[in-house]
C-alpha cells in the first residue's frame, strides 16, 4: 500500500470512529497496515537523508537570498559601480550585470522555480525520516522559515552584490537547466510588464538624491558642493532675465561724453572693468562697451569723446536665453559681458546686462567680490565691507602657487559656432537657429 493510500484510509478510519462514538457503537475500526511504519530506517539511510535535508535547506536559503539580492540591484547603480567603484565592486558589478543582461525576468523565474522545487521536496524527505504528523510539519517549517528565508534574505540585502557575483555561474547554470519552463514565462512577463532596465532620474530627483548625501557618510558632500551641483542642474531651465542686472542699475556712458579728468576719476571710483556705451538720445541703443583698462595710457587733457575710443563689441541676447547657453558663449572668450535685449540686433530694446561673473555667482550661490568692487549687490545697493588685510605670506608660498599653476592644463572649450550679425559695434549672438 502506498503512503498516499495509507493516509487516505487513516483519515476515513478517524472519521468512522467519531461517527461510531456518537451513536454508541464500537470504535475499533481496523485499517490496513502501513509498510513505512513496519520498516525502520537503517543508520546509513538516516544519515544520507539527513544530509539531503541539510543540502535542501541550504539551497532554499541560497535561492531565497539571491532572489531578493539580485532583484534589488539597479542596473544604473551597477553601471556606476563598474566605472567608479572600488576594485572588488567593479569586479562584482561586472559579473552581476552580465547575468542580468540575459533577462531580469528570466533570472527571477529561475530562482523562484528552484526555490519552490526545494521547499516542496523538503517535507517529503522529512516525512520519510521523522514520520508523518505535526512534528515533521513543524520542524520542516521552522527550518525553511529561519534558515531558508529570514537569515539568507537578511544577509543578501546587506551583501547582495558580492553574493550575487559569487553565485552568478550557478544561477546561469540553473537558467539553462530550467530553460524549457522558465524562459517562456519570462517572455510573457517581458511582454506584459516590459523589460526591466536601470532607473533614470529626473533633475528634481537627482537634486534630492545629491542632497541626501550631504553629511551622510565617509565621502559625504558638504553644503557648498550640494549647492553647486543643484545650481548646475538648474542652469538650463534658468533664463538670463532672472540673473541679469536691470538696466536702471547699470552704470553706462554716453557716446558723446568727453573723457575729462572728472569723468575718468568717476569711472575709476565705480570699480567696473567694462562699461556699456549708448548712442544718445536713446539710452537703450548701445553701440559697444569701454574697457576701463584702456584708460591706463589715456591723458584726460586730450579730451577725447567716449566714441573716439576703440570700443569693444557688446553682444546681445534674448531674455529667454538659458544660462547654460550663455555660459557656452562666454567660454569662447569673445566677451564676458552681453546685453539682454527684447530686440537683439535692433536699435533699442535693452533691458539689462549680464556678465560671466553673474553666471558663476549663480552657480556657487554667493556673490564674488574682487578688490575693485564697490557693491556686493548692485541692484540692492549693498556696499562691500572690506576685511582687514591678511598677514603677508612668505615668498616661498607664492613660489609654490606659481609652480602649481604652471602644472595646470588649459580648459578646452566645446566647439560652439555662434551666428553673428554686426550692428555698429554690437554682435547679435545666436546658436544655430535659436538666439542666445
Amino acid at each position: 500500500m502506498s503512503k498516499l493510500s495509507y493516509r487516505f484510509f487513516h483519515t476515513i478510519t478517524i472519521f468512522a470512529s467519531i461517527l461510531h462514538s456518537l451513536h454508541g457503537l464500537p470504535t475499533d475500526v481496523s485499517i490496513p497496515h502501513n509498510k513505512y511504519d513496519q520498516i525502520p530506517l537503517t543508520d546509513e539511510e538516516f544519515g544520507w537523508k539527513l544530509g539531503v535535508i541539510v543540502v535542501l535547506v541550504m539551497l532554499g536559503g541560497i535561492f531565497a537570498g539571491l532572489t531578493i539580492g539580485l532583484m534589488g540591484l539597479d542596473e544604473t547603480n551597477l553601471q556606476v559601480l563598474m566605472v567608479a567603484g572600488e576594485y572588488d565592486e567593479r569586479r562584482h558589478a561586472k559579473k552581476v550585470m552580465h547575468l542580468l543582461q540575459k533577462g531580469k525576468h528570466w533570472v527571477l523565474v529561475t530562482l523562484l522555480l528552484s526555490n519552490v522545487i526545494v521547499n516542496e521536496t523538503l517535507p517529503i524527505i522529512f516525512d520519510s525520516v521523522f514520520g508523518g504528523g505535526w512534528p515533521a510539519v513543524l520542524l520542516s517549517t521552522a527550518l525553511i522559515v529561519i534558515f531558508g528565508e529570514i537569515i539568507p534574505q537578511a544577509v543578501c540585502v546587506r551583501y547582495g552584490l558580492a553574493i550575487g557575483a559569487e553565485f552568478s555561474w550557478f544561477v546561469r547554470l540553473l537558467m539553462y537547466v530550467l530553460f524549457p519552463i522558465a524562459y517562456p514565462i519570462a517572455l510573457i512577463l517581458d511582454f506584459c510588464l516590459g523589460a526591466q532596465h536601470g532607473t533614470m532620474y529626473r533633475k528634481s530627483e537627482l537634486k534630492t538624491f545629491v542632497s541626501l548625501h550631504k553629511n551622510g557618510g565617509i565621502e559625504s558632500l558638504n553644503e557648498d558642493e550640494v549647492q553647486i551641483i543643484g545650481a548646475v542642474l538648474d542652469l538650463r531651465e534658468k533664463y538670463v532675465s532672472v540673473i541679469m542686472t536691470p538696466l536702471e542699475d547699470v552704470y553706462t556712458l554716453r557716446a558723446d561724453e568727453v573723457l575729462n579728468q572728472e569723468l575718468v576719476d568717476e569711472i575709476l571710483s565705480r570699480g567696473y572693468s567694462r562699461i556699456p556705451v549708448y548712442e544718445p538720445p536713446n539710452p537703450t541703443n548701445f553701440i559697444g562697451m569701454l574697457l576701463v583698462k584702456n584708460l591706463i595710457t589715456y591723458d584726460p587733457e586730450d579730451a577725447w569723446m567716449v566714441k573716439d575710443f576703440s570700443l569693444s563689441s557688446l553682444p546681445e541676447t534674448h531674455p529667454l536665453t538659458s544660462c547654460l547657453d550663455i555660459l557656452k558663449f562666454f567660454q569662447e572668450g569673445r566677451s564676458h559681458m552681453v546685453l539682454v535685449s527684447d530686440d537683439p540686433g535692433g536699435e533699442g530694446g535693452a533691458i539689462g546686462i549680464l556678465t560671466l561673473e553673474d553666471v558663476i555667482e549663480e552657480l556657487i550661490g554667493e556673490e564674488i567680490i574682487d578688490e575693485t568692487d564697490v557693491y556686493v549687490d548692485v541692484h540692492n545697493k549693498i556696499k562691500v565691507v572690506r576685511r582687514p588685510p591678511r598677514q603677508i605670506r612668505p615668498r616661498s608660498y607664492y613660489s609654490f602657487l606659481s609652480k602649481r599653476r604652471n602644472r595646470q592644463t588649459a580648459i578646452t572649450t566645446s566647439a560652439v559656432t555662434p551666428v553673428t550679425k554686426t550692428t555698429k559695434n554690437n554682435d547679435y549672438v545666436a546658436n544655430g537657429s535659436k538666439s542666445l
